[in-house]
This record gives structure tokens, C-alpha cells and sequence, in this order.
């Protein structure tokens, strides 16, 4: 088949075109082919979506794939090998963990995010939180959205009990209250930030800082729903809204 005459009289433009310029010298090629090799390796991982390189990418793929897109960033939680994620859509909230796992038996994988998504809830009412990872002291971070507009600042306390403790191979017998207080941000979350006690049962560790110390990958579903009590106020400290209930559960939803 024949090309049509526009297409190879352009073709013939654009071959004699090449055939003017100036050749490199063997050396300056090398350079030049070794600096083309050099940015197509930067640059076609992200083009190709592949997330090894950012754990932030790996979750919104995994968004991705369950069509929640567009999303906003809210908050990005990071502890050791584990990060975690909190992001809204117009109408729904997500929250996922990147967990990075470092293969000895395939150290040439660079894929090393695995990425699962906790909660999708809809963007209703009062919806409480757990990040799934932990914050620099130690201890959880559990964000809120919702309640009234006129709502400025909250108090939140979470009931810990039945917390693996694989330091002293058993669970934590008793029940631990935390608290925490938050004021509302420009964008309408509230972030408490948990902080562990200092002093607990003899021979047992801190219920909160045994709630996710294995990270989110081997925390039981169990563990997710966790008591907790949630007064928020206004400027003057007057109550104006209030909810008690569990945490959600974790759906742990894969890449399909």
C-alpha cells in the first residue's frame, strides 16, 4: 500500500531535515544517549502510575480503583514503615495505610507499597476516624468532621480495652481512657492528637501504645471498633453537639 503524496512529500521534508544537521562525535552520542537513558528512567515510573516510588501515589491508585477520584488530602500521618492517609471526595471519606516491605528474597522488586484502604464512609453527619499509623508521641491520631457550624473546639475521649500486648505475651486486662482536645481547622476537620499515659499496670504496656504497633497490616478488625465519646463546643465553651459510639470498622479493601 502506498503512502498518500502529502504524507511522503512531508516524510521526505522531514528526512532531509535530519540528514542537515551537524553529527556528533562518537563521544558526545555516548553522553547524550546515557543523559536520554537517564531521564526516561525518572520519568516513566511516574508516567506508568507505578507507586514504588511514593507512597502517597500507591494509595491514590488504589482510589483509584474504586473510583474515588477526584480527592482532597486531609491529613498524612507517618510512623517507621507505615504511612497513613486521610482524604475526601464531595461526598465520602477515606481513610488508607502504605505499609513498605523490603524483600530479601527479590531485591531487585522496587514495588515495595502495599496500600489498603480502612474506612470509605459518606461524608454525612459527625464521622470519627482512626489514622493507622501513629504520631510522634507514640500514640493514635483520630480526626472528625462534622457537627454544627458554629462548633470551634471538641474534646474526645476513646475507652481502650482488649489491646494485644505481645511484650507480655497476652492482652491489656484493664480498661484505659485517653482524652484529647482539638479546635476546628480552616478546612472543618478536627485532628486529636493521642498521647500515651505514663504510668500503667505493672507488667503490661500502654493500651495506647500497643493500638497499632504492629502497624495497620497486622491489626485485628476488632481492634478498630473502639469506644469513644465526642463533646464539641462553641467560642464560649458551651456543649453544642455530642456522640458516643465505636470506631468504624476496618474494611481492609485491596487493590482488585
Amino acid at each position: 500500500m502506498r503512502m498518500p503524496d502529502f504524507v511522503e512529500k512531508r516524510w521526505d521534508r522531514m528526512r532531509n531535515w535530519w540528514d542537515r544537521l551537524p553529527k556528533l562525535p562518537r563521544k558526545w552520542r555516548i553522553v547524550r544517549n546515557l543523559a536520554v537513558t537517564a531521564l526516561a528512567a525518572a520519568l516513566i515510573p511516574p508516567l506508568l502510575e507505578w507507586p514504588c516510588l511514593d507512597p502517597y501515589r500507591a494509595f491514590q491508585r488504589l482510589e483509584g480503583a474504586y473510583l474515588l477520584t477526584p480527592s482532597r488530602p486531609v491529613l498524612q500521618v507517618e510512623s517507621g514503615w507505615c504511612t497513613g492517609f486521610l482524604s475526601e471526595g464531595d461526598s465520602w471519606i477515606t481513610v488508607g495505610s502504605v505499609s513498605e516491605f523490603k524483600s530479601t528474597d527479590r531485591p531487585l522488586n522496587l514495588d515495595r507499597n502495599y496500600a489498603l484502604l480502612h474506612q470509605i464512609l459518606p461524608k454525612k453527619g459527625i464521622a470519627v476516624v482512626l489514622l493507622p499509623a501513629k504520631n510522634e508521641d507514640d500514640g493514635a491520631v483520630i480526626a472528625v468532621w462534622g457537627g454544627p457550624e458554629e462548633a470551634v473546639s471538641g474534646t474526645l475521649e476513646l475507652d481502650l480495652k482488649g489491646i494485644s500486648d505481645p511484650f507480655n505475651r497476652g492482652v491489656i486486662p484493664a480498661l484505659e481512657t485517653f482524652s484529647a482536645q482539638a479546635r476546628r481547622r480552616e478546612d472543618g476537620w478536627f485532628v486529636f492528637q493521642f498521647v500515651p499515659h505514663d504510668n500503667h499496670l505493672k507488667g503490661t504496656s500502654c493500651a495506647m501504645e500497643m493500638l497499632l504497633w504492629g502497624g495497620p497490616v497486622f491489626l485485628s478488625k476488632e481492634t478498630w471498633q473502639q469506644p469513644y465519646r465526642l463533646t464539641l463546643t462553641d467560642g464560649h465553651g458551651n456543649k453544642v453537639a455530642e456522640q458516643s459510639g465505636t470506631l468504624p470498622p476496618d474494611q481492609r479493601l485491596q487493590r482488585w
